[in-house]
């Protein structure tokens, strides 16, 4: 069980000082989408972000956010998994409970709990999770501007001061909403999960098409030319066409000669961060190949840097896990598709410059 303890020893006023002007300007960079303040194994005040986001709705992506959050405590870490499905919040189910009494509802609308109260154990040792409330709690909300969730970043790029939390783990919604592309952006890993199916493929790459244009609009809003981030993305519209042949990526060199210096900045925004590919309900080795091609297309169509971190094949187990309202990892330990989340947990881990501690 992963356990807050009320009396936590503090940090000194001057760490403790140094830690808040690391959030703040932390956050500020977030919203720019610029890079961290400091490589992961150096930055003591915060911990390591990975989200998991995939576009279509049914990929898998609550089941991957779960489960990858057990794999890597057995591998030694403290994870905090929040679900940021708002509106269509499931991720408690994953660990077998009901709804939870307390959840982001009640500490980012009606204030009547503060972020200690939300941090609920899950049922596996050093995992923690975060529920997002009911649907219909956040109806009005979600068109509300991203400075309404500041107190939810403050308090998660806080959590490894106050509960020595070493990894969060982002569970998103479907589609392409504003405060799901502000969090995608905002992982030092962000993870897509895709089937192997047209749908789902194709999703996915509007996904990433969604996350080029986050990152632009961000340093736009925070360069203040809003309106140069605007001309950008319309002319990578029109040049890049509807084909993979001339991508977003040779574009942006073209677009340099015209806005040199800002495009000379978003290429240090779009480097200063990773995404991830994983492959669901893998039936064949076609399917399994999915993942190469679309590290392949992503980084020279789009320019992310993207890698394939592994395959989840199809089984059985899966289903029956959610029937037994128990995690799959700890259900079926020996399966296969639990040592293909141990493989892309490990995978995880080495792009954030981590290393397994047992």
């Amino acid at each position: 069980m992963f356990e807050i303890n009320p009396r936590l020893k503090q940090p000194s006023p001057a760490t403790e000082g140094d830690a808040s002007q690391f959030v703040t300007a932390h956050y500020n960079n977030w919203k720019a989408g610029l890079s961290f303040d400091a490589p992961l194994p150096l930055a003591r005040h915060m911990p390591a972000i990975i989200a998991v986001g995939g576009g279509k709705g049914g990929v898998g992506k609550s089941i991957v956010s779960a489960n990858l959050a057990a794999t890597l405590a057995q591998f030694g870490y403290r994870v905090l998994v929040v679900d940021l499905d708002l509106g269509c919040s499931n991720l408690h189910s994953h660990f077998g409970t009901s709804m939870p009494k307390k959840s982001l509802v009640d500490f980012l609308i009606t204030k009547t709990a503060d972020f200690r109260d939300i941090i609920l154990p899950a049922p596996v040792q050093g995992v923690a999770f975060v529920a997002g409330g009911r649907e219909e709690a956040w109806s009005e909300y979600l068109d509300q501007p991203s400075d309404y969730l500041l107190p939810l970043w403050q308090a998660l790029l806080g959590s490894r001061q106050q509960f020595k939390v070493d990894i969060i783990l982002f569970d998103l919604g479907a589609g392409t909403h504003r405060h799901t592309m502000d969090f995608f952006s905002a992982a030092h890993l962000g993870l897509v999960t895709v089937l192997p199916e047209p749908t789902s493929i194709e999703n996915a790459y509007v996904f990433f098409k969604m996350t080029l244009w986050k990152l632009i609009d961000n340093l736009g809003n925070r360069l203040g030319q809003p309106e140069v981030a605007q001309d950008i993305k319309a002319a990578l519209a029109s040049m890049a066409g509807t084909t993979l042949t001339s991508g977003y990526a040779s574009c942006l060199k073209e677009l340099l000669l015209s806005y040199p210096q800002f495009i000379q900045d978003l290429q240090r925004v779009i480097q200063a961060r990773c995404l991830g590919v994983i492959v669901n309900q893998t039936r064949d080795q076609s399917d399994i190949d999915l993942g190469s091609s679309m590290e392949h297309i992503c980084q020279k169509y789009f320019g992310l840097p993207t890698r394939y971190i592994g395959y989840l094949n199809y089984d059985e187990s899966v289903l029956k896990s959610l029937k037994n309202r128990r995690l799959l990892v700890s259900d079926f330990p020996h399966s296969m598709i639990a040592k293909r989340l141990s493989v892309a947990a490990a995978q995880s881990l080495k792009i954030l410059g981590m290393q397994r501690r047992n």
